[in-house]
Formats: structure tokens, C-alpha cells, sequence
């Protein structure tokens, strides 16, 4: 049996040696038909590691290539964290190994779980020569871990195709220090009423690999379906925890009952308060209900008056909006008339202001033409104080005179024409009706202006003939 033990522990270190730990994107499947040979040869070509799974599956298959009978037991929450292990038979009695942190049990399984149940952690035994080799993806390793195993590691290989190679001892401190699911389990295990120790995981069994297949009905598992797993020690501390709890909450309820029967006793003054200040208000609200109505039949019969004052005041509203929009028609209409009135007085200013202007260019007209026409009988009159001296030449200053006195017609008939479209204007300016008041003098004046300018231009016309005739 001893012989039997000594092979196993060989069995186990060799398989903690050559199965390494690594970085979860590189974490291998082992198939239980592969031979340890395979196991191991398959590992170090892809440079791959294994979780507690595969290290107790490698350990099975080294037990059972030597003959002897073995198990895999997963065991604790499938939520947080399980750990696998495994069990061989050896002379009638079934040994614990860890092949994943080198560990042996004193006791064997049987041992191991009442221990457990009575609240007691089992010390395994450590190899302490042996190192485990961490391959490490920096590419996808925690900070946290790649610093721990830059602190905590005995050598550090070369580096294989970019992934860093630790060599160290691998222990269950090594592993809660790089596992972030420690924690959570350690909690789950204390809302249990364990302690924070992961072997107590065993009383939690999650699946048995027996060599052919993988049983994970907990009613039929192989070594430990029909075990009591149940832990007395932990149930009473979660008891006594939980009595804790009905101790303090039973302190806080009667607290709080004492202070509700406390706020009751004074709702109830209150409330004898209330009544008595109630009735006092009845008696209140009964004196002011009977001054209110009075008041009521005052307001209404100054209702009744104010509504008929609003009635004859709609009258008059009506009356005066009837006024006021006669009126508005009456403003309308007076001041279309003046707009009507306006633009007619725009209109004669407008004439007038034409009519004064043609005037005034008639007037110029008149005036040079009497310029010239005082210029013509002034060379006429030069023209025959000259012919008595220019006898000789009486024939050209004859036809001179005749082109004269034919030019002085021509300008005679032009005044008479300009002094016709004279008086044409100023009939028009007099039959106006806004300026007849204001150019009633002028009218006058201009008939005066007139006839002496036709009676001297009549005289002056006779001596000139008379002259010519002589």
C-alpha cells in the first residue's frame, strides 16, 4: 500500500510539473482517450495550460495507465468558482490529490468531508520542490497578475512567440492572489456559515468523472451521491446569525412599537383636542351661517338693483353705439367730400399754376416781339433819312425798304396772333372759379395795358406811313 501511495505521489508531481498554469485565452480541453504522453506532448507543442480540470484529468490518466482506479470531483459554485481534484483507491481506501497545487490529504475522502462538516479545515500536504510554469498572454493578462508574477516568481524563462514563461510555486495563495473569482466565492461561502477557506467547496460537488463518462445528477453521483453533505456547524452559524438578526430586528420593532404607541397616545390627545376645538367651531360656524345668510339676502337684493341699472345701462350703450355710428358714417362722408373738395382745389392750382406760367412765356414773347418790332421802325426810320442823301441809290434801298416793311408785317401779324393767345389765356384764368376773386385786378389792369399799347401802336403806325407816303 505504501508502494501503491509513493507511485501516486510520483504520479502527481510529475503531472504538477508538466501541466502548466496559463492566461485564460490559452487555457487547453484535454480529452480523457488521450494517453498522459499525448496530454503533456499536446500541451508544451501549443503552448497551452490547464485550470484544476485538466491537471486532476492528466492525474486520472496517469493512475490509470498504471492500474489503478481514479476519479475527477468538481466541486463548489458553478456561479463563481469550481476546483476539481483527484480521488484514487488505493488498498481499499480513497486518497485525495490536488495534482493542480501539488497537495495530498492526510485523510481520505471519507476523512476529508466529515471533517468539513464539523466546521474543520484539513491541512494537505505540500511539496515544496516542485515548480509549475505560468504562461503568460500579455495581451490579455490582468494587470494585477502580471504584476504579482513579476513580484512573486522564482525565474522568468525566455520568452516563446511573445508569451512571457514564469516558473514558481503554484499554491492555492499563488492562485487566489491571480483569480479574480476568489472573492466571490469566499462570500458565498460565508452567506453559507463557512469560513473563507476553499476546501469547504467540497461539500458542494458539481460533477464525478469516473473514467467513462461525466455524472453530474447530485442523487447519483459516484463516491458522494448518497453522503450527508449537509454541514451542522455552518446551518447553527447561520442560525445564530440569522437570530442575530431576529434579536436586532426584534430591538427595532420594539422600539418602534413603543414609539408608535407613544405617537398613538398623543394622536389621541390630539384627537380629544380636536374634538373639543370641533364643537367650539360648530358653535362658530353656526354664528357665522346665520350672518352669512343675512349677508346673502343683502348681496342678493343688491344683485337685483345692479342688474337693473346694467340693463338701462346696455340701453344706453346701445343708444350710443347707434350715435356713434351715425357719426362715423356723417365723418365718412364729410371727408370724402373734402378729399373730394381737396383734390378739385389741387387740381384748379394746378391750372392756374399752368396757366401763369404760359402767361408769363407769352408775355416775354410779347415783349421781345415789341423789341424787335421798335428795332424794325427805328432802321425804317433811319432808312428814310438816309434816302434823301442816298438818292443814287434809291433802287437797292427801295427794295431794302420793301423787304423791311414786309418783315414789319410779318412781325405785326405776330403780335396781333401772340396778343390773341394772350387774351385766350386770360379768358381761360377768368373762367376759373377759385381765381376770378384773386385776378379781378389783374384783369383790369391788363385792359388798361392793352388799349394804350394798341393806340400808341396805331399812331405810330400812321406817321409812319404818313412818312413813307411824303
Amino acid at each position: 500500500m505504501k508502494d501503491l501511495s509513493r507511485v501516486v505521489n510520483k504520479a502527481r508531481r510529475k503531472t504538477y510539473r508538466q501541466t502548466p498554469v496559463a492566461s485564460y485565452d490559452r487555457i487547453a480541453e484535454l480529452d480523457h482517450r488521450m494517453s498522459y504522453a499525448e496530454m503533456t506532448a499536446a500541451l508544451a507543442q501549443s503552448r497551452l495550460g490547464v485550470l484544476s480540470g485538466g491537471a486532476a484529468l492528466a492525474l486520472w490518466r496517469a493512475c490509470y495507465e498504471r492500474g489503478l482506479r481514479a476519479w475527477c470531483y468538481e466541486f463548489g459554485f458553478p456561479q463563481s468558482l469550481t476546483h476539481t481534484v483527484t480521488i484514487v483507491e488505493v488498498g481499499g481506501h480513497l486518497q485525495v490529490h490536488d495534482a493542480f497545487f501539488n497537495l495530498n490529504y492526510p485523510l481520505g475522502l471519507d476523512g476529508i468531508l466529515d471533517a468539513l462538516r464539523n466546521g474543520n479545515v484539513v491541512t494537505g500536504e505540500r511539496e515544496t520542490r516542485d515548480r509549475k510554469i505560468y504562461i503568460m498572454d500579455p495581451d490579455h493578462e490582468a494587470d494585477q497578475t502580471i504584476r504579482w508574477l513579476e513580484c512573486h516568481a522564482d525565474d522568468e524563462l525566455a520568452p516563446v512567440d511573445g508569451l512571457r514563461r514564469f516558473e514558481l510555486l503554484w499554491n492555492p495563495e499563488a492562485f487566489a492572489a491571480t483569480h479574480p473569482g476568489v472573492p466571490a466565492v469566499s462570500r458565498d461561502l460565508a452567506a453559507r456559515g463557512y469560513t473563507g477557506d476553499l476546501q469547504f467547496l467540497m461539500l458542494h460537488p458539481v460533477a464525478v468523472f469516473d473514467g467513462e463518462r461525466e455524472h453530474r445528477d447530485r442523487s447519483n453521483l459516484p463516491l458522494v451521491g448518497g453522503r450527508e453533505l449537509r454541514s451542522p456547524v455552518a446551518e447553527l452559524r447561520v442560525a445564530e446569525r440569522d437570530l442575530e438578526a431576529e434579536r436586532a430586528n426584534s430591538a427595532k420593532m420594539i422600539a418602534t412599537v413603543a414609539r408608535l404607541e407613544a405617537e398613538l397616545a398623543e394622536a389621541n390627545s390630539r384627537a380629544a383636542q380636536l374634538a373639543t376645538s370641533r364643537g367650539e367651531a360648530n358653535q362658530s360656524f353656526a354664528a357665522e351661517r346665520v350672518s352669512w345668510l343675512q349677508q346673502k339676502v343683502a348681496l342678493q337684493a343688491h344683485a337685483s338693483a345692479l342688474e337693473g341699472e346694467l340693463a338701462e345701462t346696455r340701453q344706453r350703450l346701445s343708444a350710443a353705439n347707434d350715435l356713434g355710428t351715425q357719426r362715423d358714417s356723417q365723418i365718412a362722408q364729410l371727408r370724402a367730400e373734402i378729399e373730394d373738395t381737396r383734390r378739385q382745389f389741387d387740381v384748379q392750382r394746378t391750372t392756374i399754376a399752368a396757366l401763369e406760367s404760359e402767361t408769363r412765356r407769352l408775355a416775354m414773347q410779347l415783349e421781345e416781339s415789341r423789341r424787335r418790332k421798335g428795332l424794325s421802325e427805328a432802321e425804317a426810320s433811319t432808312a428814310q433819312e438816309h434816302a434823301i442823301e442816298v438818292t443814287h441809290y434809291i433802287a437797292p434801298l427801295i427794295e431794302e425798304l420793301s423787304q423791311l416793311q414786309q418783315s414789319l408785317a410779318a412781325e405785326r401779324a405776330r403780335t396781333i396772333e401772340v396778343e390773341n393767345r394772350a387774351a385766350a389765356l386770360e379768358t381761360r384764368i377768368a373762367a376759373s372759379l377759385s381765381a376770378r376773386l384773386i385776378a379781378l385786378w389783374r384783369r383790369l389792369a391788363g385792359r388798361t395795358t392793352r388799349f394804350s399799347a394798341g393806340r400808341k401802336w396805331s399812331s405810330s403806325e400812321g406817321s409812319r406811313r404818313g412818312e413813307l407816303d411824303g
